[in-house]
């Protein structure tokens, strides 16, 4: 079902002297313009369209064309390879043209989130990244990973990172220890991602990461995990 805004054409009855009362009789009994149950046939209705159809704008197909994508929900397989789909698409189409992604996500997956953000890397056309709402866990690194000087923030942003996080209650004991192996070597390439992208020593970041690090547009700004702010481009 597209998700869009419907373009709802305007209708009328064919005889303007049909009577409400009329109406409930022939729901009650039928009559010979109905069917046995009383039904109005779809033939008493005129509709005013030409085409006598309702059409609808598929909104996502018409940002996708204009090479707009959105990140706006929880990061798993699904939207990691249906963001990976169209911008391999997007970029066989045309690869010198900018991708622009939208982003208002609370994170995800760290591998899903890893796929999204190396394949902003590996595309020919530049990716803008814009950061609304709140931009939390994998989908900062994503924020961050755009083309640098093309990185916004809304002004009201939040932006949040974090170290990668693991469910050890869930392991079997002999697990353990490979789990946590496992997520030291994630933290370390994450953080390794958020200096190359941000400008920051390692140290600084991974010092960051130990807990929730949530930060104003402004912070992640001077953080560099953005370059500019929504509002500053009103100077311009």
């Amino acid at each position: 079902m597209p998700v869009g805004v419907p373009k709802i054409p305007e209708y009328e009855f064919e005889d303007p002297e049909y009577d409400v009362e009329d109406a409930e009789y022939d729901y009650e009994n039928g009559d010979e313009n109905g069917d046995e149950n009383g039904d109005q046939s779809e033939d008493e209705y005129e509709y005013a369209d030409a085409d006598e159809k309702l059409d609808w704008i598929d909104l996502p197909n018409l940002l996708y064309e204009e090479r707009i994508l959105f990140l706006t929900r929880k990061i798993n397989n699904e939207i990691a390879n249906q963001l990976l789909g169209l911008m391999t698409y997007l970029s066989i189409e045309d690869e010198t043209t900018d991708l622009t992604l939208f982003i208002n996500s609370l994170g995800g997956w760290v591998k899903s989130g890893l796929a999204i953000y190396d394949m902003m890397q590996a595309v020919p056309p530049d990716i803008n990244t814009i950061g609304g709402g709140v931009v939390a866990s994998m989908a900062s690194l994503i924020l961050a990973g755009g083309e640098n000087s093309k990185r916004l923030a809304f002004p009201h942003a939040r932006i949040m990172i974090h170290q990668p996080a693991a469910m050890f209650s869930e392991l079997e004991t002999g697990d353990l220890s490979r789990e946590i192996n496992a997520v030291t070597k994630m933290r370390k390439t994450i953080t390794k991602e958020y200096a190359k992208k941000t400008g920051q020593p390692f140290a600084i970041i991974y010092a960051d990461m130990d807990r929730d690090c949530f930060m104003s547009a402004q912070e992640a700004q001077a953080h560099g995990l953005v370059d500019s702010i929504a509002d500053e481009l009103k100077r311009y």
